[in-house]
């Protein structure tokens, strides 16, 4: 990806998401080098979620190398405190991208980068493969994403953690090992330490790589899929949009829906909806209006004002009325809130149920 400056426009201003593990050191030292030459200007940006009591110890080790390099530093403290339904990995990370949003507009950002590398990719692939996920949720984290506004980054998807590792130790570069990462218990760790370990010896040893392949070939195929429909309308003619250039929706056939964490006002915000109940509809996308209401999967038929449902969400209300709502554009029905629930009317009835996967995002 490009990171340089061009045609004499104003230097880039790029933050490093550094949390002190070897993955975002090795971002750190890699993107700082890459400064002068690519003109840009980093920021060095690191959350502490107060999770465990050796923390703060991260966060001065994580301030000692953006000294090092001559960065600044931003960082914040906090004590992750989970909403209900949430696990304590949404928590933080809905912290983390609240403070990454500060310091976008605070600081002039133009993209915040990770350090996700191909482990990732391929954790994140038999994950989402276990949940049952679809081809979109299998093509996993993508090289550039916008999150709330937020351009993400990630210019290590194709490097190994082996790799990233070796770079460090040839070099001198120290690092912080997080203790939580060797509990098994959690999902993603058991992937790591103990599913792909088996699979790598007994399956094939080039799992990682393989994975990672298939995720690059499903990012490509919803690329394609999105060119073709991101005017809104399915090419089978069975129902029609209202154009709205604020946002953009692209669609793709599925089977079945996922279940997703809640985030009202957070794009791209991804749902399925029924083929069946969405046959000769006109849709519209639209924002809040005083009345609205849905009656959304889960409320045995009973409906709720959309103001009610921000209003829970402690959505503010300077955000309300920007928030983009998917509706029947002949009778006003509000069909989905992205981030909280579809309608009971059109929601996808089975696993096996053909759907369209609906992605909203910035247009």
């Amino acid at each position: 990806m490009d990171l340089s400056s061009q045609n004499g426009a104003p230097r880039r201003r790029i933050g490093l998401a550094v949390s002190g593990g070897a993955d975002s050191v090795a971002m750190l030292a890699l993107m700082a080098g890459l400064q002068a030459s690519h003109g840009f200007d980093a920021v060095v940006l690191h959350v502490d979620h107060g999770l465990r009591p050796d923390s703060a110890d991260d966060a001065r080790f994580v301030e000692s190398l953006a000294a090092k390099y001559g960065l600044p530093f931003h960082a914040m403290r906090t004590r992750v405190r989970r909403r209900r339904g949430e696990s304590v990995e949404m928590a933080a990370r809905r912290v983390r991208l609240a403070f990454f949003a500060r310091m976008t507009a605070s600081l002039g950002l133009d993209a915040i980068a990770t350090g996700h590398h191909a482990d990732d990719v391929a954790e994140t692939f038999m994950l989402r493969l276990a949940r049952g996920s679809g081809p979109e949720g299998l093509a996993g984290l993508k090289p550039v994403s916008h999150v709330d506004g937020v351009t993400f980054i990630r210019p290590l998807l194709n490097v190994r953690d082996a790799d990233l590792r070796r770079f460090l130790k040839d070099r001198g570069l120290a690092w912080r090992e997080d203790s939580t990462n060797a509990d098994t218990s959690i999902p993603r760790n058991n992937v790591r330490h103990v599913i792909l370990p088996f699979l790598r010896e007994h399956l094939d040893p080039r799992i990682t790589e393989h994975l990672c392949k298939s995720a690059a070939i499903l990012r490509g195929e919803l690329r394609r899929n999105g060119r073709e429909r991101q005017d809104g309308r399915d090419l089978r003619g069975h129902r029609d949009l209202r154009e709205n250039r604020e946002w953009r929706l692209t669609i793709c056939e599925a089977m079945g829906f996922e279940r997703r964490p809640e985030a009202i006002g957070q794009l791209p915000a991804v749902c399925e909806l029924d083929r069946k109940a969405l046959a000769g509809r006109t849709l519209e996308l639209r924002t809040w209006r005083p009345g609205d209401r849905i009656a959304p999967v889960g409320l045995a038929g009973h409906s709720r004002k959309l103001q009610d449902v921000f209003v829970t969400a402690k959505v503010p209300p300077a955000v309300r009325t920007s928030i983009p709502l998917l509706a029947d554009a002949a009778t006003g029905e509000i069909l989905w809130v992205p981030g909280y629930r579809v309608a009971a009317s059109a929601a996808v009835p089975s696993s096996a149920a053909p759907s369209w996967r609906l992605t909203l995002s910035d247009g």
